[in-house]
């Protein structure tokens, strides 16, 4: 058993040591999954969220989903983060050098918890604005409900740092409670992603459905907007349009494609 134990970690330390040399060298791939307006209020500009994969995992050298909780474990999310603005904010230099009418789109880039509380990131992703000229909502930081709202204060200050200079927030896992709206109230997040809980049966269930749009409007009343993700089905999808959900993300959008 003992044996085993040490072959285990032995395996853990070598995709540990993988990951710490791909930060350096360009192990990591961006994709990029669309999000699609559904409503009158939704932004005309492009939307999508910006997914990170490891470039061995990519080529099914590792389980799909092993790099995370070794990057988490050993406190390298915070370095993923920053590597991840910094790439996306040189993609759209490229991009926009290249073409100069491209529209360039929102980009919702997940933060990690270890990034949230960590000083100096708002610092370094209001250089990179100033150096790659990004027009105002071009980067939209996702945090998951619970992170936010554990963290409330890093998130208080990170908004402070960072919305002057036009980015904007999301909240994932919405759930539409009463105390989830007095959070809201409080912090202001520009968008929330609604629970799949919240959206799958809505084109089942008038129930289902009834709440799902007494959500939006509570949202609309304070200026924020809601997205609907998981989207699966055409039936789903027409039923977020006529309850004026503003954006949807899912496979029967479109699935994550290779951005850089």
């Amino acid at each position: 058993m003992a044996v085993q134990t040490e072959d285990e970690n032995a395996i853990q330390k070598g995709i540990a040591d993988k990951l710490v040399s791909a930060l350096k060298t360009g192990g990591f791939v961006l994709y990029a999954q669309k999000l699609v307006g559904l409503s009158s209020r939704s932004d005309p500009r492009p939307f999508q969220e910006i997914l990170v994969r490891f470039r061995e995992e990519e080529e099914k050298l590792l389980p799909p989903g092993t790099f995370f909780p070794m990057l988490q474990e050993y406190r390298l999310l915070p370095y993923v983060d920053r590597w991840v603005v910094s790439r996306v904010c040189n993609w759209i230099q490229e991009m926009s050098s290249k073409q100069p009418a491209w529209p360039i789109p929102v980009n919702g880039v997940n933060l990690s918890e270890d990034t949230l509380r960590e000083p100096k990131f708002g610092e370094f992703v209001l250089k990179n604005i100033q150096n790659s000229k990004l027009p105002e909502g071009t980067l939209c930081f996702e945090l998951a409900w619970d992170m936010a709202l554990l963290h409330a204060d890093h998130v208080k200050n990170l908004q402070t740092q960072l919305k002057p200079a036009g980015c904007r927030f999301t909240f994932a896992g919405f759930d539409g409670s009463v105390a989830s709206f007095n959070f809201l109230s409080a912090v202001k997040p520009d968008f929330v992603k609604l629970t799949y809980g919240t959206v799958k049966d809505i084109d089942r269930a008038l129930a289902a459905s009834e709440r799902a749009e007494s959500i939006t409007q509570k949202c609309r009343a304070l200026g924020i907007g809601t997205i609907a993700e998981y989207v699966e089905s055409r039936e789903v999808l027409e039923q977020l349009k006529l309850i004026e959900v503003d954006f949807a993300q899912g496979l029967v959008i479109a699935a994550p494609r290779r951005l850089v």
